[in-house]
């Protein structure tokens, strides 16, 4: 395919795929704050989710009722989303075009990611995020 078919070219280096993982993992964790505002789950440990706990018997959260929901799914969706695009430009880059079969490896990264550090290490991945998320700040107003 001739270079003017895409609209610009993202596997220049390594520094454009960090610039476009951080991208996509704002851009997902806005999604995530979204849906948590209108998700019917109570948040873990809240006085929904205990009642649920205790009395076996599912109750939806009312809409923008689980305020407490938002920064858990906006995490959980900014990281899925940040791993899938970090998976897919380093597979673009490394093989210097740009396909579908980039966002299958893409997504064959974000799996794994999801069983090993979202399901099983939630609690370290949280912390390691939020410590990457503030040296980011910090580097980008240096």
């Amino acid at each position: 395919m001739p270079a003017d078919d895409y609209e610009y070219v993202s596997y220049k280096g390594p520094r454009t795929i960090v610039a476009e993982t951080v991208y996509c993992f704002l851009r997902g964790s806005l999604y995530g704050a979204a849906f948590g505002l209108v998700t019917p789950f109570h948040a873990p440990g809240s006085p929904g989710a205990l009642k649920e706990l205790q009395t076996g018997r599912f109750t939806p959260a009312p809409v923008f009722g689980s305020l407490r929901s938002v920064p858990s799914n906006a995490i959980v969706f900014g990281s899925l989303l940040a791993s899938q695009r970090f998976g897919s430009k380093t597979c673009e880059w490394m093989r210097g075009q740009q396909d579908w079969w980039n966002e299958a490896a893409g997504c064959l990264v974000a799996y794994p990611y999801y069983q090993f550090c979202l399901v099983r290490n939630l609690r370290t991945h949280n912390r390691v995020v939020g410590t990457i998320l503030a040296c980011s700040l910090v580097y980008a107003n240096l």
